[in-house]
């Protein structure tokens, strides 16, 4: 799929959605080392933060995006390009402090830029998607979402 035939707003809440995923699948550790102990749950983190730097790095082509994002975004999508090519020397403990402490300042941050952006229709888009898949927790998530815009 090339970058223009999908609309900004999808890509905007495909972040969301990732960063959703990725607070469920971590919720249950209290450390780096556990965390990455389940393979499972590393798995499924680590592609999600693929696609979150993945969706950025389409964004960041988009000016209206980019007049409303902070430069971090920049260091997200290269973070994305170390752990799809680290392989087997993905850091753990930076991974961790991403999850922890990083991914809540870009979810604060895309609530601010959806001010700027509407993505009411992706959202509604997404939201019967997860209902049809009967995911009622990150319909939730998302109808919180078109709330707080």
């Amino acid at each position: 799929m090339s970058k223009r035939s999908r609309d900004l707003e999808l890509f905007i809440v495909d972040v969301f959605v990732a960063l959703y995923k990725i607070k469920e699948y971590t919720k249950t550790f209290e450390n780096a080392q556990d965390f990455s102990h389940s393979s499972l749950h590393w798995d499924a983190s680590i592609r999600q933060l693929e696609i979150i730097g993945e969706s950025l790095n389409y964004l960041l082509d988009d000016e209206k995006f980019t007049s409303h994002a902070p430069k971090y975004f920049r260091k997200i999508v290269n973070f994305r390009n170390v752990i799809i090519h680290g392989y087997f020397g993905i850091d753990v403990d930076e991974v961790w402090d991403v999850i922890e402490v990083k991914l809540t300042e870009l979810d604060r941050d895309l609530l601010e830029i959806i001010k700027y952006i509407d993505i009411s229709h992706a959202l509604k888009f997404e939201i019967k998607s997860y209902i049809d898949n009967d995911d009622k927790e990150l319909v939730i998530y998302l109808k919180n979402i078109v709330d707080f815009r």
